[in-house]
């Protein structure tokens, strides 16, 4: 019986990503753009993106949920974002084993809070103000085959209520990681937030954040180091804003004098790099490099530290807090809030 709902439940989730695949060429707006952002400190201090670093940690489960399999007893994690302007976010989890069920479960859920936003009406007059809430509920499940294999699932119903309208969609993320050289090196492949909206705001129906992705890290056997990296986006060869917004005739955009990034940018547009470093064993420094976010989000007049996100980490017995600090523009940062509780 276990292993039919768990065949039951893995067929769901290929059954989401199947469906975000036959979105990926929609020129749709993009929705539910929330549940990209990272539900843990650490993940945003190392760039932004899932790692696949491979500890008992459930703020890195929640984007990886292959790495749910190490977590071997009940934690509680709990993450605070404090996002540009006064938009928050936060998300909240639980991971448990069940002995009639080989593997790890988990549960949470992601909101956003858009805070109060001024409308206005087709002249240009202030009309009044709304509110954007958005949730996404998490229910995961990841197993180990082996010492070096192991694969997870998160299934994430969404729902969006935006100035008010409503929506309902159904997302899922998919991973498999895999370990060698004694532990200290590890591979992930992640398919994350595929599916699709299943009622749309209005008449139109968007785009969800779709991604596909590879991360490595390795921990130096003789350093206190560990360097990770990940390859974002590959499911869209080039990354450059102009490609996604089609000129409209008539407009004054002269299309023909937009420079493309070279080839060698745009790989770099791809990766998203990480270090950590352990100058003792309950504390940890650790930085990120987001190339993409910085080319798209630095001004012409100064780059400043666009697309470097900072943290640290603290590790005690029963507990673990972390904080992270990344930054966008000159004018926009978030800084992350985390903790994680071992029952």
């Amino acid at each position: 019986m276990n292993r039919r709902l768990n065949i039951g439940f893995f067929k769901l989730i290929c059954l989401s990503a199947m469906t975000a695949l036959l979105c990926l060429t929609a020129t749709a707006q993009p929705v539910y753009e929330f549940a990209a952002i990272p539900a843990s400190a650490r993940v945003a201090a190392l760039g932004g993106q899932p790692v696949s670093i491979v500890e008992p940690d459930l703020g890195l489960a929640a984007t990886n949920p292959s790495l749910l399999p190490y977590l071997e007893s009940r934690k509680v994690a709990a993450d605070y974002v404090n996002y540009i302007s006064d938009i928050s976010i936060g998300h909240a989890s639980y991971c448990f084993t069940d002995s009639r069920v080989p593997g790890t479960m988990a549960v949470g859920i992601q909101y956003l809070n858009g805070g109060r936003n001024t409308r206005y009406d087709i002249y240009g007059n202030e009309a009044g103000s709304f509110s954007t809430n958005e949730y996404a509920f998490h229910l995961s499940y990841g197993r180990r085959f082996d010492s070096c294999l192991s694969i997870g699932a998160t299934l994430k119903p969404v729902l969006s209520f935006v100035a008010g309208y409503s929506s309902v969609g159904l997302m899922a993320d998919i991973s498999a990681t895999y370990t060698f050289n004694e532990g200290r090196t590890a591979a992930s492949a992640l398919l994350r937030n595929a599916g699709s909206q299943l009622t749309a705001y209005h008449n139109h129906y968007g785009r969800v954040p779709f991604e596909a992705q590879i991360a490595v890290s390795h921990q130096l056997e003789h350093a206190p180091f560990r360097f990770s990296l990940v390859l974002q986006k590959l499911q869209k060869p080039r990354l450059n804003a102009d490609s996604d917004n089609p000129v409209e005739p008539g407009s004054e955009v002269d299309r023909d004098n937009i420079t493309l990034p070279s080839f060698a940018d745009n790989m770099l547009r791809h990766c998203v790099f990480g270090v950590e470093a352990f100058p003792g064993k309950q504390f940890n420094l650790r930085a990120g490099f987001n190339y993409q976010r910085r080319q798209e989000l630095k001004l012409k007049e100064s780059s400043g530290f666009a697309g470097i996100s900072l943290g640290f980490g603290l590790r005690l017995k029963r507990f673990s807090a972390e904080f992270a600090h990344a930054r966008y523009t000159l004018a926009g940062s978030s800084n992350h809030f985390s903790v994680v509780v071992n029952l």
